[in-house]
């Protein structure tokens, strides 16, 4: 066992920085235009789930100790503060206090347009492109060096792709879809911009489609997991776009954004990389109209006046831990994942935006999906956790393990360690098959190429640095894999209590063999049991994609104030969209924040301000 593990290690090392967290924050830093997987989002930053214990309390006295009221706020002996619900209510966060205005003898130009898209990702890109089809004079900046994209999967209802395959929906057949989804979460979000991706959605991606394929790129819609009909069940409405070189249905939405970059600036739109947006001018000592902003290039100071409207679309603020601790503390236990600080939503709030109508925001978690190739290539679908054996470092199981990966880090979390382990048996891919492509119409994989591809991992020599169909999948998998040939050797190699171990294994066996789950009552096709060697593990931990919603919008995109009163020539797209979800985002209508906040809410965007509707 020893030997494998080093020469595990020895394989990691020399495809992998030697300091991940480090390798992170420089990708930040330079703002690279590559693809960023949901692999990648958060390998490196799982050490912070360490500390959930501590970690909003840490956040809160960074965030509190400057402001809170000294009869209130008491500094105790060993320096912990002690807070009361006035002390909370009433202090403000660092985020909170805006900077001082830039000096105006700094700013050295000023460049006019009609529409002002900060943020070069999906969302905004997608609202120039709209406008600038619609003849507006736009400008785009970005303090990337290039468009940034993530993930692949944009949601659409009825687009001329789902009519072709027969998989359109009627009003009748999504309402209580939707309804369902609504009460899942608790009803904390805004239902009306849900039905406005369903209304608009499909026409915004066959705008899509067409303006994608001159530059070879085509589209296919996801498969997904159906559930038989039952409540886990996404729809498969994700459109996905693919083209040479880049064949992975859910993971190449980067092509799409270089396309669209392009069909910007040909038609006579402009782009700035490299370009911050440090300040918001909003007239009326900010109570009045937002003109522009003053961004900052190179150590020099441009002021950009829009004339139409400015649009952020800036993405999350997964980074800031203050912002997490305040708006969305359930999220910090599972570590500083997504690559956005929130910056653009500090802009809004510093000139007078509201937060969200519902805290805390939903975070975008993920968990034994992607990044595990059981599951990854599953033949009842993608978006779901490991259907085999499930148990934690106590030797547990503690879930039904039939669940979509939306839901399940939250159980996963409040284990032991926040850790769970995955376990199968030799027969397992067999047993499962068949095994599904990544899209509709697509071939079935060929169950002995799922079944090489699975044991290759357990094989140190194997390069995981990247695979064939999902850039990100890397060596950091090999290292928590064990490949044993018996069950008290995988408890071992694991470092599982191997008396607990082995008596849920055969509490679980028994389950398989009547189908009948006592303990959590899974289904009885997921009950395999666990008895052929060799058998196989994996150490999985949940992470943060990113934390979705932002600022208080309506469903014409205007970033409003408390009020609930839009400010004028100010507007939202992506991710800065708030109330789009609630206790999470549960992927049962997959891609719907690429699909709705970013495509749908974006091309309507950039249609309407043009042409002076919104």
């Amino acid at each position: 066992m020893g030997n494998r593990r080093e020469r595990q290690q020895q394989n990691k090392q020399q495809h992998q920085p030697q300091n991940k967290q480090q390798h992170h924050d420089e990708q930040l830093q330079e703002n690279c235009d590559i693809t960023i997987d949901r692999r990648s989002f958060l390998k490196g930053a799982t050490a912070l789930g360490a500390m959930a214990t501590t970690a909003a309390t840490v956040a809160g006295v960074a965030g509190l100790a400057g402001c809170a009221p000294k009869d209130k706020g008491q500094e105790t002996k060993n320096t912990q503060i002690i807070l009361d619900a006035d002390t909370f209510a009433n202090a403000k966060w660092n985020f909170e206090i805006p900077p001082d205005p830039i000096d105006e003898s700094k700013i050295e130009e000023t460049i006019n347009c009609e529409i002002l898209v900060i943020g070069a990702g999906c969302g905004g890109l997608v609202t120039a492109a709209s406008a600038v089809e619609e003849g507006a004079d736009v400008i785009v900046i970005a303090d990337s060096s290039g468009p940034v994209s993530r993930g692949g999967s944009n949601a659409a209802f009825n687009s001329r792709l789902t009519h072709e395959l027969g998989m359109d929906y009627t009003r009748e057949q999504i309402e209580p879809i939707f309804q369902q989804i609504f009460a899942a979460n608790s009803f904390r979000l805004d239902q009306d911009k849900w039905w406005l991706v369903f209304n608009e959605s499909g026409n915004a991606m066959n705008w899509l489609m067409d303006k994608l394929a001159p530059y070879g790129i085509s589209t296919v819609i996801e498969n997904n997991q159906q559930d038989n009909g039952g409540p886990l069940a996404t729809l498969n409405v994700s459109h996905s776009f693919v083209a040479e070189g880049n064949t992975a249905a859910g993971a190449s939405q980067q092509i799409m954004v270089e396309a669209l970059a392009t069909e910007i600036k040909s038609g006579g739109g402009r782009i700035y990389y490299k370009t911050t947006a440090v300040q918001l001018d909003r007239e009326a000592n900010n109570t009045g109209r937002v003109s522009g902003c003053v961004a900052q290039k190179d150590g020099k100071y441009v002021r950009y006046v829009a004339s139409k409207g400015v649009v952020l679309a800036t993405g999350d603020f997964s980074q800031d831990r203050d912002m997490v601790a305040k708006y969305c503390p359930i999220a910090l236990p599972f570590g500083n994942g997504g690559v956005y600080d929130g910056s653009g939503l500090k802009l809004a709030l510093w000139i007078g935006a509201a937060w969200q109508k519902y805290t805390p925001n939903a975070p975008m978690l993920a968990t034994m999906g992607d990044e595990v190739l059981p599951c990854r290539w599953w033949a009842e679908g993608a978006l779901t956790t490991f259907p085999g054996l499930l148990v934690n470092n106590k030797g547990l199981r503690y879930s039904n393990e039939n669940c979509t990966y939306g839901y399940m880090p939250y159980p996963q979390r409040v284990q032991p360690d926040g850790c769970a382990f995955l376990i199968w048996d030799d027969n397992w891919v067999y047993a499962s098959a068949p095994w599904q492509g990544d899209r509709i119409g697509g071939k079935p994989r060929d169950t002995k190429w799922v079944y090489d591809a699975m044991t290759a991992l357990f094989d140190p020599d194997t390069d995981w640095t990247t695979t064939e169909e999902y850039a990100g999948f890397d060596a950091t998998m090999a290292e928590t894999a064990v490949k044993a040939d018996t069950l008290e050797e995988l408890a071992d190699g694991l470092g599982l209590p191997k008396e607990a171990f082995l008596a849920q294994v055969q509490r679980y066996n028994n389950y398989c063999e009547t189908g009948l789950d006592d303990e959590f009552h899974k289904d009885k096709r997921f009950l395999l049991p666990v008895k052929q060697a060799p058998f196989y593990g994996i150490k999985n931990e949940p992470y943060t994609l990113c934390i979705t919603g932002g600022l208080n919008t309506d469903i014409q995109m205007h970033v409003c104030d408390a009020n609930n009163d839009p400010i004028e020539g100010l507007y939202g797209v992506g991710t800065v969209v708030g109330d789009m979800y609630g206790d999470v985002y549960d992927y049962r209508v997959p891609g719907i924040n690429l699909g709705g906040a970013c495509d749908t809410f974006g091309y309507l965007l950039g249609k309407n301000l043009s042409n002076g509707k919104w």
